[in-house]
């Protein structure tokens, strides 16, 4: 019984000094992330985007697409054009280091996003029937009003992984539901969108 109460005593002594010997330097932490959307160029647009830390708990976000720089998977639609996004990032809950609750990064954990997207491209609309197709160029305009939920982990405070969804309002110039490379979202009659996404980064000073 006596050995049982030391182990324990020992035990609770060691995660004790764990914890006051674990000591983190916000002020050394890199406060601002470059990133890519990782799979974007296999849906036809590479997106950058650029993280800065705010304050505590929240961080702001933009990024910018390049839509045609990556596979056409739309039966050579040839798509060109930009999209826009960005918003403020509210952090759920830091990811732990201590037991006295101190986040890991300042960067790091689960967040809440509200953002606002905005598609503006051209691109090739096939008219199917019997005789000839008749390919025309069009120009789509679509915006959407985003809330994203999301995870980011921050590695050895040089690397950034982070996977999200969306959803939200869109409305665009389109009489159909539509992906719109940012998001896609249904017609006028059901105007929701949804967006997601896997980006990963490297940290900056």
């Amino acid at each position: 019984m006596k050995r049982i109460a030391i182990h324990l005593t020992l035990l609770a002594i060691s995660f004790t000094t764990f914890s006051q010997t674990v000591d983190i330097d916000y002020e050394t932490q890199k406060k601002s992330i470059i990133k890519m959307e990782f799979f974007s160029p296999l849906v036809g647009h590479t997106t950058l985007g650029y993280e800065s830390y705010i304050k505590d708990w929240v961080s702001w976000e933009a990024k910018v697409g390049f839509i045609g720089l990556g596979v056409d998977n739309s039966d050579n639609t040839d798509p060109s054009g930009f999209l826009f996004r960005g918003g403020p990032k509210f952090k759920l809950n830091p990811d732990f280091a201590t037991r006295d609750l101190r986040g890991s990064h300042l960067l790091g954990g689960k967040y809440i996003k509200p953002e606002i997207v905005l598609s503006l491209y051209n691109e090739d609309v096939v008219d199917f029937n019997s005789f000839n197709d008749i390919r025309r160029r069009e120009s789509f305009r679509s915006i959407a009003f985003m809330i994203n939920y999301g995870r980011q982990y921050i590695l050895a405070d040089v690397m950034s992984v982070d996977w999200h969804v969306g959803v939200g309002y869109g409305f665009d110039n389109s009489s159909d539901g539509k992906y719109h490379h940012s998001h896609a979202n249904g017609d006028g009659s059901f105007p929701i969108a949804v967006s997601g996404g896997f980006t990963v980064g490297f940290l900056l000073k």
